[in-house]
Order: structure tokens, then sequence, then C-alpha cells
């Protein structure tokens, strides 16, 4: 593969020098390049974002992240066209009239939520279009004011606290910003005045979404003021929560709603999650996903006719066996758990696969992040396998990871 030759590195030392000053192969690569951009015309800081531009677009390092933000256009394309159409639905009765308005706000709530995916990211990591009017200015100056700063760890308590919040929650509020609803954080305010704001880098190499928090500062007035204007719950907590509905297959359910533009999954690194992109093999999973509690709401109170009650971040009940592995050893012949076959499970090609997804899910239960370290989940369900006698035929050995893990594929685990 030919490395890439980037403009801004070949032109940055003629940036502030006229096109005549310019050496012949450089001129070359301008006139190539740069056609139709008036070189002369234009200030030695547009020409440097003119060429950004260009590496931008060519730099095989960003066609993963092109491809996101044209797939995330194309998705917004096609809800303006809904919208449209649904704007042109007549409606001869009152039911039509309030279907078409449900429907319109519905779509019209996640196009604003996609505006500001757009804004929010593309401002941090697309280098900024040049005004041939004259340079794009950025915000105005302000003075400076003294707010009094706090770190992560109290922020997060005081939100607890007061909301019931956790740390994903967090993570929604500070990807939103104040514009919708959210919360503003900064990093280094022990010594810097002002601070820099933070802002989730796109794409970083990394699911972990909780990790670039703990840098983060907070405005304390902010934090004991915050009153947010939405909820969050995240993927796996989602799938929990309706698969105690009866007859409902929780993560295809999701999907279906996702595709009916009636819910939207987040993640404020990648944007989205495998269940939007899933041709493209490199989003994280549905479960690392947040979902708004109030879309969570209308489709409960809509598909299900009931209403659940918010156990949204508390420690409620959870319909996955009480983690069990420490203790295993100790239960009787007429006491064992495991090898109860979960009626959501499809039938286990082994007999041992039933313990395998049992201990998958306590694990779980202890270490959420689990369910996006498959390699470790196997690692320790192997463990807990063998500590209650089930090993390989003949009883010797234990089970190899790479096959516990076909016991723990197609099933739902969190």
């Amino acid at each position: 593969m030919c490395e890439f030759d980037s403009l801004i590195l070949a032109l940055e030392k003629w940036f502030d020098k006229p096109l005549s000053a310019i050496p012949r192969e450089a001129q070359e690569r301008i006139e190539r390049d740069f056609r139709p951009m008036p070189w002369d015309a234009w200030s030695p800081d547009q020409r440097r974002s003119v060429a950004a531009q260009w590496d931008y677009r060519h730099d095989p390092a960003t066609e993963l992240e092109r491809q996101y933000w044209w797939d995330l256009f194309c998705r917004k394309d096609a809800l303006e066209n809904q919208i449209r159409e649904w704007e042109k639905a007549a409606t001869p009765t009152a039911s039509d009239l309030a279907q078409k308005e449900t429907r319109l706000n519905e779509l019209r709530k996640e196009l604003g939520r996609m505006e500001q995916l757009g804004r929010q990211v593309q401002s941090h990591h697309i280098p900024e279009q040049v005004n041939i009017d004259g340079l794009t200015g950025g915000p105005a100056a302000t003075g400076a004011a003294s707010f009094q700063y706090v770190a992560y760890p109290k922020a997060m308590k005081l939100l607890a606290d007061r909301l019931n919040a956790i740390p994903e929650e967090l993570a929604a509020w500070i990807f939103y910003g104040t514009e919708h609803g959210g919360i503003s954080a900064y990093t280094n305010a022990n010594e810097l005045s002002p601070p820099p704001k933070f802002f989730y880098g796109y794409h970083t190499g990394t699911e972990d979404y909780i990790a670039p928090l703990m840098a983060c500062w907070f405005r304390e007035e902010d934090v004991l003021n915050f009153q947010p204007d939405e909820r969050y719950i995240t993927g796996n907590a989602l799938i929990e929560r309706w698969s105690k509905q009866r007859g409902i297959k929780p993560i295809a359910f999701i999907r279906a709603k996702i595709a009916e533009s009636r819910l939207m999954d987040m993640h404020p690194i990648f944007g989205g999650t495998e269940a939007i992109f899933s041709e493209m093999g490199s989003f994280p999973p549905l479960e690392t996903g947040l979902f708004a509690m109030s879309y969570v709401r209308a489709i409960e109170a809509e598909d299900f006719e009931v209403v659940l009650p918010d156990v949204l971040n508390e420690n409620a009940p959870s319909r996955a066996p009480k983690p069990l592995i420490e203790n295993a050893t100790n239960f009787g012949n007429d006491e064992k758990p495991w090898l109860i076959q979960n009626p959501d499970d499809p039938d286990p090609k082994y007999p041992w696969f039933t313990p395998a997804r049992f201990f998958a899910r306590a694990l779980i239960k202890e270490d959420v992040t689990l369910l996006t370290k498959r390699d470790i989940l196997a690692r320790k369900v192997a463990d807990a396998l063998k500590k209650v006698g089930l090993m390989k035929r003949g009883g010797k050995k234990p089970f190899d990871p790479a096959t516990v893990k076909k016991a723990l594929s197609n099933v739902v685990l969190g």
C-alpha cells in the first residue's frame, strides 16, 4: 500500500508565500490539488485549512470516519423524507390526526438528536470548512469568570445522591451538552484557568466511554443545580428490562424499534452501535449503547400497554441468577441451579452449554464490562465449570475458552 502523501505537510513551508515564490514541484501540487482554489487570493490560514480538508478526504486513516458520516447523513436524509411524507399525509379523522402528530413528534425528536450528534462530534473532528469570503471565526472570547470546579469522583457522587445517576448517564449528558439538556465537562481545571472543555474523541479505538470521565472536572454550581432533560438507560439494562415481557426477544425487539425510528441507540465515542451499522463490523455491541428513557417509556405504553416501574438505576432484583461461582461446590446434589436451562435460550448442543451460560450471566452481573470482553469471560466461565467438576470428555482437562465461547453465542447474557 502506498504511503499517504499529506498535502498540508508537503506545503507547510509555503503557506505564507505567493505562488511565484514557491518551487515548481510544490506549484504543480498546488495546481493539481488546490484547483479551482485561488492560492494568491487567500490568506495563509485559508490555504492551510484547504490543505487540511484535502488530507481529511484522502487519508486512508479517516476512511472509516468518513463512511460513518456518510451513513449518518443518509439516515438523516431518510428521516427528513419521512417527515415530509407525514406532513403531507391526510388526516380525515381525529385518530388519524393524533397518529400523525405523534409520529411527527417522534421523527423530529430523533432528527434533532442526530443534528446534535453531528454538531458535537463533527465540530471537534472534521476540519473546519473555509469561508471563501473570509476566515471562519471561532467563538468570541468572553471575560474570565471565577468558578469552583470539582473532580469527577465528587461530581459523580453528588449526581448519584441527588438524581440516582450512574456514570453511563453522565457520559450521555456530557455528550449532548448543555444545548440539549446535558452538562459540560472540562479538563485540567486544577491547573488551567479557564480549563479547556472536554469532548469525546470519535472512534478512538476503544469502546470504553467511562474511562475518559476519570480526567473530567465540572463546575460545582452546574452539578448542584443540574436537572436533566432526559434520562438514559444502557442497552444491557434495557435488554434485561424488556426480557421480562412475555414472548419478547429483547435484542430483536430493540433492533426493530430502531429500524422504525422509534428508538435511537447512542454511543458517546462511536455515535451509534452495531445495531445501526451491523454491516461495518467495527462498532460496539448494542449492550453498550445508551437509550433515552422517554422513547423507552413511549414504546412500553404503546406496544406493551403497560407502565413498567422505573428501576432505571436502582439495585432492583434481576432475573439473572445470583452469582454463585465462589461457593458453587457448597451446593448439595439437589441444588445445582447451573443445570437448569434458561427458557429463553436455544436448546444446548451439548449438556455443558447450560451451566456455561449460567455462569456467564453470573459473571456479567458482577462485572458488566465482560459483555464486551468475550475472551476474558470465556476464561472465567471455564474456571467456573472446573470448580463444579464439569470437564472435557474424560473428566480430567478443563474446557478450552475458545470452545466455551461457542456455548455463549446467540444467547442474551446481560
